[in-house]
């Protein structure tokens, strides 16, 4: 464990409290029905993870050792999509990043979405959907995965599928009618191989209308879903503005050039480049735009 961090967002007593139930879990402790609740120092209300991996993986990688971390050029946004919540931990993240944002967050398995409604009942900026992400409003049959990602697919006869393995399939253009926005600021998007359909199909509407999005890809899963996302994308402006941990982070191209020229003038070519080999900042046409 990194201790130091531990220490830092827990507390010595809290940080103990919680090496002692990971440790039951790399000991190979699987109970769902265990639970254990923390309050980190740098997040508004306390959390609640289960005794498996998959909580002690997304809690690590959300809180301790973040996979993602607050971007300038995404300042403010209104308006958030958590598609793929999981136990509710990316959706608290930005609620304590953004209070003043609209959240929505969507996961398909109903032991996850009611952690996550859990995770989130004290942040009345943050709204939890029992659904999947798709093209299109469609019923859903979950086919594989586990408690970090589950695979869906689209089925049209639901009478031979348990309840457990069914979910509501909502479309993006869905989503932003029934919150009444006219735009996307920040997508989040980790739906375990979903993207490629959400990527092929009716994204000619909500796309333009986004702003930056963070699109974790799973080719291994569900094969062209990098080619539907990368075709889709090169239709508008969008830039790369970095390959994360956990996928690819897309900006609205002059958004994110305008922040990187400046970023670059102020901490590369300021202080450290050769004035007189290169007495003009190549980029300052992209700082005046």
């Amino acid at each position: 464990m990194q201790k130091n961090k531990y220490i830092e967002f827990l507390g010595e007593k809290g940080a103990e409290l919680l090496n002692s139930f990971f440790m039951e879990i790399e000991n190979g402790g699987y109970d769902k029905t265990k639970t254990l609740t923390v309050s980190l120092s740098n997040i508004e209300h306390p959390i609640t993870l289960r005794c498996i991996r998959a909580d002690m993986q997304s809690f690590v990688n959300t809180f301790i050792d973040p996979y993602l971390d607050k971007k300038i050029y995404l300042d403010n946004p209104n308006f958030i999509i958590d598609a793929g919540a999981n136990i509710g931990y990316t959706a608290v993240l930005f609620a304590n990043w953004w209070p003043n944002a609209t959240i929505v967050s969507i996961e398909p398995d109903l032991e996850n979405y009611e952690l996550t409604l859990l995770n989130t009942k004290k942040y009345t900026n943050i709204h939890v959907l029992h659904a999947g992400l798709w093209y299109k409003n469609a019923k859903l049959q979950i086919e594989a995965g586990q408690e970090d990602g589950f695979v869906v697919r689209e089925v049209s006869n639901e009478t031979k599928i348990s309840s457990q393995n069914l979910s509501e399939g909502i479309s993006l253009d869905e989503i932003l009618t029934r919150f009444k926005k006219n735009k996307i600021d920040f997508l989040k998007m980790n739906i375990e191989g979903s993207e490629k359909e959400v990527f092929s199909f009716n994204y000619q509407n909500w796309l333009p209308k986004t702003k930056a999005m963070l699109i974790e890809l799973h080719d291994g899963k569900n094969k062209g879903c990098a080619k539907a996302v990368f075709n889709a994308t090169n239709e508008y402006n969008f830039a790369v503005a970095e390959t994360a941990n956990y996928g690819i982070l897309f900006c609205e191209e002059n958004t994110y050039r305008n922040w990187y020229a400046q970023w670059y003038k102020e901490n590369i070519y300021q202080p450290n480049i050769n004035k007189t080999r290169f007495p003009k900042f190549y980029l300052d046409q992209e700082i005046s735009k």
